[in-house]
């Protein structure tokens, strides 16, 4: 699987938790440019068949449909929607769904901002923060994927020879050695610091650079680097050269509740198309709740999301998406603030954001609300 599948996964997007704000003290490696230039996937056919649960209320849709353009990085925590794409239910809202695929979180705030995205899909990042800051309107709708103990998919991950040398035990046996981040003042960084923390280390005390989750593959085969976070489907790429292996998972590492990629939604799709602005949570949160029957209550048939994933992703191995769908989504699309809050500190510490944004403002409910009242609450 190495080979063919590190090919492949270099050509899609990438998951780089890149930030656009002010410059933090360390310099960044460029985070890949714009948006990838494989083409963009559009609504599937409906393929699989609906998972058996409660029908919504019967609304018409909406006349002519609307074309929206939704940015992403297609990674696992994007399974909802592609699920909601697949079983039509954008369509039956009358909404046509293309994705766009992106190299960068922060590559997206851009075309959010100014309509050419209605919405994206992207990790926590301070470009987004800064933003907001500037007066521009944009609304987090959802979360996507919520960490809890038991995320497996992804983490840091340590070269396999050191491993098996014994040079790597435990965490404090990183000092000095070579690490790698997607961005200084990101996601990213905070996530180093926390591992880091655990044996009294901070980043001073490695040797600390920036490479983009696609570039991580071929550098641990390289040995070009020791260690690094990692994320799906660039995980199972290195698993598959055997050349590195996870030490600390995300659900030991992420706050408890963090939101590791959330929804934005454009001011401007908001304020000339507020009906499908609400339509399209009734889809989305549609989408969720399937997952949440399948992957946390355990009810539904998970070979259905399978194939939704091998269409999505170049994960084609079903073996590993057991290990890879282990993420928390909410039912009825609540959003707790506490842990963006929290993320925010770490941002303005690092210099990447500006000033501190009420919550209260960018994170609306109202949608998500709406879609409850036409699906019911779920417990």
């Amino acid at each position: 699987m190495g080979g063919t599948l590190s090919r492949a996964v270099l050509a899609l997007v990438c998951f780089s938790l890149a930030c656009s704000g002010a410059p933090p003290q360390r310099p960044a490696a460029p985070a890949g440019g714009s948006a990838a230039t494989s083409p963009p996937a559009t609504e599937g056919s409906g393929a699989v068949a609906p998972a058996p649960a409660a029908q919504p209320a019967v609304v018409p849709p909406l006349s002519p449909p609307v074309a929206i353009k939704m940015g992403g990085q297609g990674l696992i925590a994007e399974l909802g929607i592609f699920n909601a794409i697949e079983r039509g239910y954008f369509r039956e809202e009358g909404i046509e769904v293309e994705l766009v695929p992106f190299r960068a979180t922060g590559e997206q705030t851009a075309p959010l901002s100014t309509g050419e995205l209605s919405y994206a899909s992207f990790a926590p990042d301070p470009s987004f923060f800064n933003a907001v800051a500037r007066g521009i309107a944009l609304k987090v709708v959802g979360y996507n994927a919520i960490i809890n103990p038991r995320n497996d998919s992804g983490g840091w991950m340590v070269r396999q020879d050191l491993l098996d040398s014994g040079r790597y035990k435990d965490p404090s046996d990183l000092k000095a050695m070579h690490l790698t981040i997607t961005a200084w003042g990101s996601v990213n960084q905070i996530w180093a610091d926390r591992l880091l923390a655990r044996a009294g280390l901070t980043v001073d005390d490695a040797e600390v650079t920036t490479l983009s989750f696609a570039d991580m593959p071929a550098a641990f085969a390289n040995k070009a680097i020791d260690a690094g976070f990692l994320v799906e489907p660039f995980v199972s790429v290195v698993l598959g050269q055997g050349t590195a292996r996870i030490v600390v998972p995300t659900g030991q590492l992420f706050f408890p509740g963090t939101p590791i990629q959330v929804v934005g939604m454009s001011p401007v799709f908001a304020e000339q198309q507020p009906e499908a602005a609400r339509r399209f949570l009734v889809a989305y949160l549609r989408g969720q709740r399937d997952y949440y029957r399948t992957f946390v209550l355990g009810e539904g048939d998970r070979e259905e999301f399978y194939a939704v994933l091998k269409k999505y992703t170049p994960i084609q191995d079903s073996r590993l998406y057991p290990r890879m769908t282990t993420h928390d989504v909410d039912p009825n699309g609540v959003m707790d603030p506490t842990v963006p809050n929290e993320l925010q500190t770490y941002f303005l510490k690092y210099g990447t954001q500006q000033q501190r944004v009420d919550l209260s403002q960018v994170i609306d409910s109202s949608y998500a609300e709406y879609a409850v009242s036409r699906l019911g609450r779920m417990d």
